[in-house]
């Protein structure tokens, strides 16, 4: 509880930005995919994440005269997402969904909070440690320690787990 604490509504923070930000993208990706294309989307997130971690070349990404090899992290992981998005969206993977049509808006929303909230967990993961520990602790615990990237990655496997097909329902009179 003390963490919320520390927030500070009204006096505009990074930490306020990254929270009001995740509010609204969670809302507009919901709206504007669904929840196919919201799954296909964190897909591709996670494709990305093993591409990132795996490229070869990462010393591109050390450019010591700048020290901002970060950036170039973050845009490639972006790009990759959206990349991979765009191969997967016309893919055999969503002719398997669209069998499936769009479930509750609990569920859009949740996938919507599981994409966002991975993409956040991972950009922030590549800024440098001076930078993240300027963060207010709520925003630290939630998205910068080892445990909550571990809980970010976790989580949206488990929910497409569990997110299973409806009856049909049938009336009977």
């Amino acid at each position: 509880m003390g963490l919320i604490a520390n927030v500070t509504w009204f006096t505009p923070t990074w930490d306020l930005f990254i929270i009001l930000s995740l509010v609204v993208a969670v809302f507009l990706l919901g709206l504007t995919l669904g929840r196919n294309k919201i799954i296909i989307f964190l897909i591709s997130i996670y494709i990305a994440i093993v591409v990132i971690t795996f490229f070869p070349f990462g010393s591109i990404f050390d450019n010591t005269n700048t020290n901002k090899g970060f950036i170039y992290q973050i845009i490639s992981f972006l790009g990759v997402v959206i990349l991979f998005y765009i191969l997967l969206v016309n893919s055999v993977l969503k002719r398997a969904f669209r069998k499936t049509g769009d479930r509750s808006i609990f569920q859009i929303a949740f996938f919507s909070l599981f994409c966002i909230g991975l993409i956040l967990s991972v950009v922030l993961s590549f800024l440098p440690k001076d930078w993240t520990r300027a963060f207010n602790p709520l925003t630290q615990k939630l998205f910068i320690t080892e445990i909550s990237r571990f809980l970010w990655a976790l989580i949206p496997v488990l929910g497409m787990a569990m997110t299973r097909k409806r009856k049909k329902s049938t009336l009977s009179y």
